[in-house]
């Protein structure tokens, strides 16, 4: 009997690249778009292996399919999966950590730009008749500002390395990486709670997790000086959305940029009645060069599993020793 992966909670135009590298390594590939755990569990039939966009995978998932032996993520936050339980039962997990880094960056400097430089109420302005510069004044040198990194991985790196051409202060929070390797990228390194105080422009790029949910919330708002821009394109959930609601409203927030929310798409979210908070919708991971190289990546991880290889990224690599 051929082993079963599933692909859930696809958002994916097709799923041939995936299905070519897991057919090839021996297995099935059959996509069932669920939007929740308890569809997964009612649709799928003994899985050896569960490949999620984002469909959450906790341990009523784990204990359901006792033949499970991979958790795959599209993607490089793996916060829809519960790690702790996939560790004790020893299932690894995967991840796809470098499909959009550049698109990320990219996206983060848009978001700063078009905030520091107040393009999307200019363009509102002038579409309602308005022209006028001094609409949206005052406005300073983007270069003599401060920006402040909360995260400097992967993505935070790259948003470093574009912000070094406009000739900023960068002061950075992360306590996973040393003062040495900061100072080596042009970084200044800074606790949290400095770092609010410090900048003018903070910008958001930490994973998800027990220890970030919420990292940005009213104490982090309350260290921050009056007119801070904010931006986020990591995890809504980094950033306490109702928090973030009364610093725009005080003033302590003067734009935001966002492409994640707390809840996505937003139902009712009053953030968006804000002029000077600008949301895209989770798209900054995207380009058609992105999702073809997300696709592939997610395929040869779960692939080279069941070669008996292992795959390049293993978030819970512990699990294979």
């Amino acid at each position: 009997m051929s082993k079963n992966v599933i692909l859930t909670g696809t958002i994916l135009p097709d799923s041939e690249v995936e299905k070519q590298l897991v057919e090839a390594a021996g297995a099935d590939l059959t996509t069932i778009d669920v939007d929740s755990k308890a569809e997964l569990i009612e649709s799928a039939t003994d899985p050896v292996g569960i490949m999620t966009i984002e469909t959450e995978i906790d341990e009523s998932v784990m204990d359901a399919f006792p033949n499970l032996s991979f958790v795959s993520v599209h993607g490089i936050g793996v916060d829809m999966v519960d790690l702790d339980a996939a560790t004790d039962r020893g299932i690894p997990v995967f991840n796809t950590p470098h499909y959009c880094l550049e698109e990320v960056a990219t996206h983060t400097m848009s978001l700063i730009l078009a905030c520091e430089r107040r393009v999307c109420q200019y363009d509102d302005d002038v579409t309602s008749g308005g022209w006028d510069y001094e609409s949206r004044a005052p406005i300073r040198r983007f270069s003599s500002k401060t920006v402040g990194v909360v995260g400097c991985g992967d993505i935070g790196l790259e948003v470093v390395q574009r912000l070094q051409g406009f000739d900023v202060d960068v002061v950075g929070y992360d306590p996973y990486v040393s003062e040495s390797e900061m100072r080596r990228h042009g970084i200044r390194k800074a606790d949290f709670e400095s770092l609010c105080a410090d900048a003018d422009v903070i910008t958001v790029h930490t994973p998800l997790t027990e220890s970030t949910r919420h990292l940005i919330d009213a104490a982090a708002f309350d260290s921050m000086e009056t007119g801070t821009t904010l931006v986020n394109a990591a995890r809504g959930g980094i950033v306490d959305q109702a928090a973030l609601h009364d610093a725009v409203e005080d003033g302590t927030v003067a734009y935001a940029g966002l492409d994640v929310l707390e809840n996505e798409p937003p139902e009712d979210d009053q953030l968006l009645g804000f002029d000077n908070v600008v949301v895209t919708p989770h798209a900054a991971w995207y380009s058609e060069d992105a999702l073809a190289e997300l696709q592939r990546q997610a395929g040869e991880n779960v692939a080279a599993f069941l070669d008996g290889d292992v795959p390049d990224h293993v978030v819970n690599d512990s699990v294979l020793e």
